[in-house]
């Protein structure tokens, strides 16, 4: 693979840092000879490695930050995102039904504290991933 090319002409600021020390940043890079661009990803502390990120156009950020402006700005709640500190972790209950449904046809105490169990489990883990928002995270980027 080749080596890329680039120079961070400004560094606009960071968004967040890793307890190894890499930060999301938004910068302007020039990526080789074109023309430069906003650029958002994650960065080592020399700038010697990068993560996975965009790069957007002057155009493509003001069209971003009309939106977040709309995002941010309707009181409905419908794209409002829990603050990690204000959140209580989610605690889904089986119901006997589901329980039932897939539990064997021989029942005993045993296999029923098996099978509700990971009943439970997958119900942690689906309320886990409906807290997430559909459209991803920055950090997953």
């Amino acid at each position: 693979m080749a080596d890329l090319k680039y120079e961070i002409l400004e560094e606009l600021g960071t968004l967040s840092t890793s307890k190894s020390g890499w930060e999301m940043q938004l910068n302007v890079v020039q990526w080789g000879a074109n023309k430069p661009k906003y650029d958002l990803r994650t960065w080592s502390p020399d700038h010697a490695k990068m993560g996975k990120g965009l790069t957007l156009t002057r155009e493509e950020v003001e069209k971003l930050h009309d939106l977040l402006g709309q995002v941010l700005a309707t009181g409905d709640g419908q794209f409002e995102m829990p603050e990690a500190a204000d959140s209580e972790p989610v605690v889904a209950t089986p119901t006997p039904e589901r329980v039932k449904m897939q539990q064997p046809a021989a029942h005993d105490y045993l296999a029923d504290m098996y099978y509700a169990d990971k009943v439970a489990a997958e119900f942690e883990a689906e309320a886990e991933a409906d807290a997430r928002p559909k459209w991803g995270r920055l950090g997953d980027l």
